[in-house]
């Protein structure tokens, strides 16, 4: 399977443990962007910023799942990613799409396409990935 994880930056740590767990596991990831540059603000680095987001929308749309982690899901950029994997999945029936985490801050973590889990691990049984 192809996933796509979501998280906010500074969580970018975080999501490379989750890539070795899912490439041990024999999955692809369809885009790292933890190896991305911090390129904050965005309007004094405008070319970078047109190439990573249409980077991330691609690796969305190629995705079989998409996970996003909602922890400090505070920035802008994870709502996005959150709202192109939606209207994906409605469009194409993929990803599915998966918000992980306690956080209810966003009213489209509790749109239809959403299945909510606690962590990892239940997603992956769901998918009959683990037992």
């Amino acid at each position: 399977m192809k996933f796509y994880i979501a998280a906010k930056f500074e969580l970018k740590e975080q999501v490379r443990e989750i890539y070795g767990i899912l490439h041990n596991l024999g999955h692809e990831i369809t885009l790292d962007w933890t190896t991305h540059l911090p390129i904050k603000p965005y309007g004094q680095n405008q070319e970078i910023a047109k190439k990573y987001t249409a980077e991330d929308i691609d690796g969305i749309r190629k995705a079989d799942v998409f996970i996003l982690l909602s922890k400090d899901a505070t920035g802008t950029g994870t709502f996005v990613e959150l709202g192109s994997a939606i209207l994906s999945n409605l469009n194409n029936g993929k990803p599915l799409v998966y918000v992980i985490g306690e956080d209810t801050t966003s009213m489209f973590y509790f749109h239809p396409s959403v299945k909510r889990r606690k962590n990892l691990n239940e997603i992956l049984k769901e998918l009959k990935i683990i037992k």
